[in-house]
């Protein structure tokens, strides 16, 4: 019934338009193709999220990957607002230390919902996909601080490493002082979208590296106590 609704919503009227030889297929009958394949796609996908008890590795790294992404934004916005607040140096430290028992938290909870049962490739891809939601939440509001709270934020950080630099005798006339004075005078410093863009890469892949090894201590470590306990 509902496929028939769209039918009649695509040609309302009269019978199906012929396809016109040496044209090809009709544009409408493509887009309402594409259409419904998508719909039927994303109620299949419903349908399977409610119908299964048990929720796949997907179904939690959407779930959980909502409250890492927090987690990477605040180191993000640490790291950022630094130079306002250097108590922030510390904390950003700190939370970028914990940040594989954090992982490890999540995929230890997915190891004991399946009574110790996943594989090491589960909890891999478990670490992976938090990793990319996280990072994919943590980049929206990084591009939006950098946007539109510290546009000049790379800027001013060059500046502040020149000083850097120029503090020490050795290197005030360094290659990398006239490096970076010449990007700063030629507007080239990375944009808040490229800036985003290579932190996203680099932190998706350190986060499925970490997120391999922190899955192998995850299984070892539970079953480790569930050999004590049974003896």
């Amino acid at each position: 019934m509902f496929c028939n609704t769209l039918k009649e919503a695509a040609w309302p009227s009269g019978p199906h338009p012929q396809k016109v030889k040496g044209k090809g297929k009709n544009p409408r009958l493509i887009i309402f193709s594409g259409f419904w394949s998508a719909v039927s796609i994303i109620i299949r996908i419903f349908a399977v999220w409610i119908m299964e008890e048990k929720k796949s590795i997907y179904q939690l790294a959407a779930e959980w990957g909502i409250p890492f992404g927090l987690y990477l934004t605040c180191i993000a916005m640490s790291m950022i607002f630094a130079d306002w607040f250097i108590p922030l140096n510390l904390i950003s430290i700190i939370l970028m230390l914990c940040t594989p028992l954090v992982v490890y938290y999540f995929q230890r909870r997915k190891f004991i919902i399946d009574d110790g049962f996943t594989e090491h490739a589960g909890l891999w891809m478990l670490g992976i996909m938090l990793f990319i939601l996280g990072t994919v939440l943590a980049s929206l509001f990084v591009y939006l601080v950098l946007t539109y709270v510290r546009p000049n934020f790379m800027y001013e950080q060059a500046q502040a490493a020149i000083k850097a630099y120029q503090a020490i005798p050795e290197w005030r006339d360094g290659e990398v002082v006239k490096t970076l004075q010449m990007m700063i005078d030629k507007r080239m410093m990375p944009t808040p979208i490229e800036s985003v863009f290579n932190a996203f890469w680099f932190i998706t892949f350190g986060g499925s590296v970490l997120s391999a090894i922190t899955a192998a201590i995850a299984r070892r470590t539970i079953k480790n106590r569930r050999r004590n306990r049974q003896q």
